[in-house]
């Protein structure tokens, strides 16, 4: 998957609030910069499991029950979340369908299913 940054010139008028934040470089200055935490970007997918406890494994399953992806969750405190970038593993880009999630903690599992619809670009 290609990614692309876009750079906007700031307009105050668009936007209800304004934070001075500083800029990484004074290239991105007075810039409106479509990144977020972890090195995603505003138009890359991405599923959030949050709340989960200190230590957790994640892992996702196809509709057919082939094994997608697991993450590994290990967190200094109660109500953490982790980022899954609906990528397999082998780092494609996974197909639209239905997906379950396992999260074991210790003797605790939480089972559960999610949709993911790619559109085409």
């Amino acid at each position: 998957m290609e990614h692309t940054e876009i750079f906007l010139e700031f307009d105050p008028d668009l936007h209800d609030a304004v934070t001075e934040i500083p800029a990484a470089t004074e290239e991105l200055k007075g810039k409106v910069v479509d990144e977020i935490m972890k090195g995603y970007y505003l138009n890359d997918k991405i599923i959030r499991f949050v709340n989960l406890p200190t230590q957790a494994i994640i892992r996702i399953y196809s509709s057919s029950g082939v094994l997608v992806s697991i993450l590994e969750h290990n967190s200094t405190t109660l109500g953490g979340d982790e980022t899954w970038d609906v990528r397999n593993r082998n780092n494609q880009v996974v197909a639209s369908g239905v997906y379950f999630y396992h999260i074991e903690s210790g003797g605790a599992r939480r089972i559960g299913r999610f949709t993911v619809v790619n559109f085409a670009q």
